[in-house]
């Protein structure tokens, strides 16, 4: 069994997480990769994504096995367990509750001169990106999907990497069908990426990409930019948990290997004035990573530190504005309105991050790596382009005047006539 984690102080919290997130950026290798695979299908097509495929996935992958259209996926969602169809009908439901919520509403403006609108439209293509570990992630299908279909995108086609059996995970085929999915291109990384952007035989190009992936598909997410659109690039998953006393450290340490459970470059960490807590928390780490007997354990990736006292704690929290932030304890809770830079925030003890991963009905698409300082969630209104309608009338002659002096101020005659033409 391991020795209790040693206690670091909150004064060491700024590097450690610099240096995770260094260790997550995109670099020179992953471009140069991701570059490479991109060209490669942007001349190749299928031919250049099935060879990738066969490296990295299914050996003895076909042409025909790299497109799953409805109803392939239909059949396979039929396949899905009773139990846990309900459970993704039930996350379903709540993610696209919340959602509809967020439905954007024409803005407009009107005075005796005319009317200006700015109108929300959806997008019409979008692509969706579904990593695959062990298993497939159909929570990440949903996140992607139903934002998409509430924004009332007209076609929605997911890409995912094909398993090494060549099946089709019948827990994602339910999901897709509840996200009333157009299809499945079965391929993960930088060459999903650049069949979605670019399109191929079997796949047309879409507007937009959304979805994570490894560091390979978030260059090539960065490379396509110029000419798609993209979400985020995502990095690893961080999480700091804020915690003061009368919390469990049971529950603290599920949730902090919960953190380290989505890989080796996970960051986990907790911060607590609590003395007692902290040790109590060190040694309750130990029992189910010894348990989890392997990676997932995860103690290694884990981090506690100590503060002078919770207001420290929170700023040094906010400042480091990692994708989730956990307030556990009333103590803790009540710092809430201190932390105004997160991807997510959880209140209270009770609110573990995993039910923002699956049943809350947030979105568990978050900006990491520190982005959460201007970046948000994935939501409807990331797949709402907004267009300016402009129609004036009546007497335009303050206008006029107004926009000609700018005008032959920035020296734009034809500007200027163009005005002065509408007196």
């Amino acid at each position: 069994m391991s020795a209790p984690l040693r206690l670091r102080p909150l004064s060491a919290l700024p590097a450690d997480l610099a240096r995770f997130r260094r260790g997550g950026a995109i670099g020179l290798p992953e471009r140069r990769v991701a570059a490479s695979t991109v060209a490669r299908v942007r001349r190749g097509g299928d031919t250049a994504v099935l060879a990738d495929v066969r490296r990295f996935d299914r050996r003895q992958a076909t042409r025909a096995e790299l497109l799953a259209d409805r109803p392939a996926i239909r059949r396979a969602a039929r396949r899905c367990p009773p139990e846990l169809a309900r459970a993704l009908e039930q996350a379903h439901a709540r993610i696209r509750s919340f959602h509809l919520r967020q439905r954007p509403r024409t803005v407009r403006s009107a005075d005796a001169r005319g009317s200006i609108e700015l109108v929300p439209t959806p997008l019409d293509r979008v692509g969706a990106l579904v990593p695959r570990g062990a298993r497939s992630y159909p929570s990440t299908a949903l996140m992607t999907g139903v934002p998409a279909r509430v924004a009332g995108v007209r076609d929605l086609v997911f890409a995912s990497p094909l398993p090494a059996n060549g099946g089709l995970d019948p827990a994602l085929a339910y999901a897709l069908t509840l996200v009333d999915a157009d299809a499945l291109y079965r391929a993960g990384g930088a060459a999903a990426v650049a069949a979605l952007a670019y399109g191929t035989a079997l796949v047309e190009r879409v507007d937009k990409i959304v979805g994570p992936g490894n560091a390979f598909t978030a260059a090539a997410k960065w490379l396509v930019s110029a000419d798609v659109g993209v979400d985020a690039l995502q990095g690893p998953s961080e999480l700091i948990v804020v915690a003061s006393s009368g919390t469990s450290p049971e529950l603290l340490a599920l949730e902090l290997l919960a953190q380290a459970e989505h890989g080796s470059g996970a960051f986990a960490a907790l911060v607590s004035d609590n003395g007692t807590l902290l040790r109590s928390l060190a040694a309750a780490l130990v029992r189910p990573a010894a348990a989890a007997q392997g990676e997932q354990g995860g103690v290694g990736r884990v981090a506690l530190y100590r503060a002078a006292d919770l207001s420290s704690a929170a700023r040094a929290t906010d400042i480091a504005a990692p994708e989730h932030v956990l307030l556990a304890g009333q103590a803790a809770a009540r710092l809430a309105p201190a932390i105004r830079h997160a991807g997510a925030l959880f209140v209270g003890e009770r609110s573990a991050v995993p039910f923002g991963d699956y049943v809350a009905g947030s979105n568990h698409s978050l900006p990491t790596g520190g982005t959460a300082r201007w970046a948000s969630a994935l939501r409807v209104e990331d797949y709402i382009r907004w267009t300016s309608r402009v129609a004036l009338r009546g007497d335009l002659r303050t206008l006029v005047r107004a926009g000609a002096a700018i005008a032959r101020h920035e020296e734009m005659a034809f500007h200027a006539a163009s005005l002065e033409a509408r007196r």
